[in-house]
């Protein structure tokens, strides 16, 4: 990646880092305030409802999003093909999905869940004005401007719409109302930041390079989708509102900040990896760095997670979840072999290799279906079984994928996760066995949670900065290298990192 790139990456990377944090904490308050104003069966009903609408999503924009991200060359035209079409695709998929939501409710068995999906639909329409303006401003990396939008619209539409329709006792339509919210002022404001073509243009070559992409990515979501949420489908169907509310709630507390580490990183890497779709070589190295680099955060977090469940159900969600520790345990341990092949699948995309991963998600899909019939009997922690041997399944498909298109072994690529994995047993020990001194000792529930996120802070500062391991010190001096950091001593930032590389990590031989 040469520097240009990486340096535009990387102040992207600090904007979306400063908005993801800020949600994230805003996201861990709202779901701590909402649970204990509401049952978890609002929480199952509104879950069940986004599923539904999610499939439509799909269909709602034909992959014309990450069309506009990926393509090298897009003209005015294409702009304007891309918005004719979302708008239009919005409309139907409102009507259809209107009329289509008493049969929702049959299937769950559950008549509430109908008027759910009709108010919701309208997010359709809503998505259908925004979505072309959202996709240029990631495709221009102007992820500054993508941060205030969400920020903002975030704050005024859980924080405030939210809580106060939730306090006032409308249920969960006050969940309903939130999200519809959110959608409107993320409409308003990203075409604000944009402000591109909106007149519909009726010329087919503007549309056809972006539909020829597009309605591949766009069945390649479809099926994405249907396989990370049939869990919860499952969950509803078979268990009902109750336990598919603990469930959501358990997975939520591991996903929330596994989703906004690699969606910040993710907003960066799909448009810079599409840069460099054309130079195999290079894609295959900053492949190799991102897992190493993604790896060595989110399974030493998942650990920690792990250990914590107990007291970290207790502060976020309350006594009455106690149901959620150990199928929360479960996921900390599937959650982070998602989200880091969630990598595998953005080079895919950006080498428009579609067809394979297409073929590998099928695959995983009818495998992650008969891990559920086999430990369905279990409850569930069953279930939450079944997701971590489907995604370490889904792994090994992937790692073939990768030895394909981008010629990288398996060794190197296995090489990636030692750090984390390394890491992460360490910080897991060391809290576990502090965990267990604590509640022997009786201590108050918020202070125990404290101490232990304390030494999960300091034993990660240590291991994976202070003492990394060498395959994760000479990825860290790699990418000090090529965003050129430690050559701008002028200001306090460069000056410190400039001293960090100095100090800590060795120049790695060849580089």
């Amino acid at each position: 990646m040469s520097k240009g790139l990486a340096s535009r990456a990387f102040t992207g990377l600090k904007w979306t880092t400063a908005s993801t944090v800020a949600n994230a904490v805003m996201q861990i308050g709202y779901t701590s305030v909402m649970a204990r104003l509401l049952a978890p069966e609002a929480f199952g009903l509104v879950s069940l409802a986004t599923v539904i609408l999610g499939f439509g999503n799909y269909f709602a924009n034909l992959g014309l999003n990450q069309a506009i991200i990926q393509k090298e060359e897009l003209s005015k035209e294409n702009i304007r093909a891309a918005f004719t079409t979302s708008v239009l695709l919005g409309v139907v998929i409102t009507v259809v999905v209107w009329f289509l939501a008493p049969t929702a409710a049959l299937f769950f068995e559950n008549e509430e869940v109908a008027p759910i999906v009709r108010i919701m639909a309208f997010s359709f329409l809503i998505n259908g004005f925004s979505s072309t303006a959202l996709s240029l401003l990631q495709r221009e990396m102007r992820f500054k401007a993508m941060g205030i939008v969400e920020t903002a619209s975030y704050i005024i539409s859980y924080l405030i719409v939210g809580v106060v329709l939730a306090y006032l006792g409308f249920g969960f339509w006050s969940l309903v109302y939130a999200t519809l919210t959110q959608v409107v002022l993320t409409a308003i404001g990203s075409y604000f930041m944009v402000r591109h073509s909106v007149f519909p243009i009726l010329y087919w070559p503007a549309y056809k390079p972006l539909f020829n992409y597009g309605s591949k990515m766009s069945f390649l979501g479809v099926l994405e989708y249907i396989y990370s949420q049939l869990h919860i489908i499952l969950v509803g169907k078979v268990l009902g509102m109750h336990k598919l509310g603990i469930y959501t709630r358990a997975h939520m507390l591991v996903n929330l900040p596994m989703y906004n580490i690699t969606r910040t990183i993710s907003k960066v890497i799909f448009p810079s990896f599409s840069k460099l779709q054309n130079d195999v070589l290079k894609l295959g190295k900053v492949y190799l760095s991102s897992i190493t680099l993604l790896a060595a955060v989110l399974i030493p977090v998942c650990m920690g997670i792990l250990v914590a469940a107990p007291e970290l159900v207790r502060i976020v969600l309350g006594e009455q979840w106690g149901e959620a520790v150990p199928v929360l345990q479960v996921l900390s341990l599937a959650i982070p072999i998602s989200f880091i092949t969630m990598f595998s699948g953005i080079v895919c995309d950006a080498k428009a290799e579609l067809n394979l991963k297409i073929v590998i998600t099928i695959v995983y899909m009818v495998v992650l279906i008969g891990l559920f019939l086999l430990l369905k009997g279990y409850g569930l922690v069953g279930f939450a079984a079944a997701v971590f041997f489907g995604e370490v399944i889904r792994m090994g498909l992937f790692q073939f994928a990768m030895k394909r298109i981008l010629s990288v072994s398996f060794r190197n690529q296995l090489r990636c996760y030692i750090p984390g994995v390394l890491n992460g047993t360490l910080i897991a020990v060391a809290v576990h066995l502090l965990s267990l001194f604590l509640r022997e000792m009786q201590l108050p529930v918020v202070v125990i949670f404290a101490m232990q996120l304390a030494a999960c802070g300091i034993l990660f500062l240590l291991f994976t900065l202070l003492y990394p391991h060498k395959v994760l010190k000479s990825e860290i001096s790699l990418v000090l290298n090529k965003m050129g950091l430690q050559e701008d001593t002028s200001s306090f930032t460069g000056r410190i990192i400039s001293k960090y590389k100095n100090s800590i990590i060795q120049e790695p031989e060849g580089v």
